[in-house]
């Protein structure tokens, strides 16, 4: 349930697809949900990616002053594009509510970055060891002229429950960074305080044009 407090703050709405359907199709309908969306009050930003190693999945991170707003828009908007969830080739849709508990923009917004880190959650150790480790984690990156920045988000219905986001305004360089020494041990320290999922994506509004 969400708070009187909690509805008036910011909120991140992330959404995640599996689909059979082609890569351009696909893309083409879930660019232009995202970009009707845009267009509506209370809509502050977005970042649309596909997950690198996992063909056909794709997540959708949208920021939205106050919940209100939001509900009018997902609940009260007849004109808006269906989406993917149209598509008869998507076999799995899930939507998550946040709020942020930690965002440093350094170099652009996650829209500009040619790659980005999704870290999935499930705390065992103690929100805040598990907050403080993440931070750890970002500031062994920070020296990377190419890092882009952070966010890390915690679920509004379960707050054991964390996305985490990094990026990189290039892809080499979030490579890089991945490999060394010091991102690896403040990995494994995340790891200890939280069950995790680590995977890379990149923004398909790059790679799809919209359609006509």
């Amino acid at each position: 349930m969400v708070s009187q407090r909690e509805g008036d703050r910011e909120l991140t709405v992330v959404e995640r697809f599996t689909t059979k359907a082609a890569r351009t199709v696909f893309e083409r309908e879930l660019l232009g949900y995202a970009r009707y969306r845009e267009s509506r009050k209370g809509f502050v930003s977005r970042v649309t990616v596909a997950l690198t190693d996992r063909p056909g999945a794709y997540v959708h991170l949208e920021r939205w002053t106050g919940l209100d707003r939001l509900l009018r828009v997902v609940h009260q908007d007849p004109a808006a594009p269906a989406g993917p969830r149209g598509l008869a080739t998507t076999l799995r849709t899930e939507a998550e509510l946040l709020v942020s508990v930690g965002r440093m923009a350094v170099n652009g917004s996650p829209s500009d970055a040619e790659r980005l880190v999704l870290v999935r959650a499930l705390v065992t150790g103690g929100a805040e060891r598990f907050e403080l480790a993440f931070g750890s984690l970002v500031g062994q990156c920070v020296s990377d002229e190419a890092f882009g920045g952070s966010d890390l988000l915690r679920s509004v219905a379960d707050p054991r429950l964390y996305t985490g986001l990094l990026w990189w305004r290039k892809a080499a360089a979030c490579e890089h960074a991945r490999t060394s020494e010091g991102y690896r041990v403040h990995r494994a320290k995340l790891a200890a305080t939280a069950h995790i999922t680590v995977e890379q994506a990149h923004p398909v509004d790059r790679d799809t044009p919209p359609a006509p």
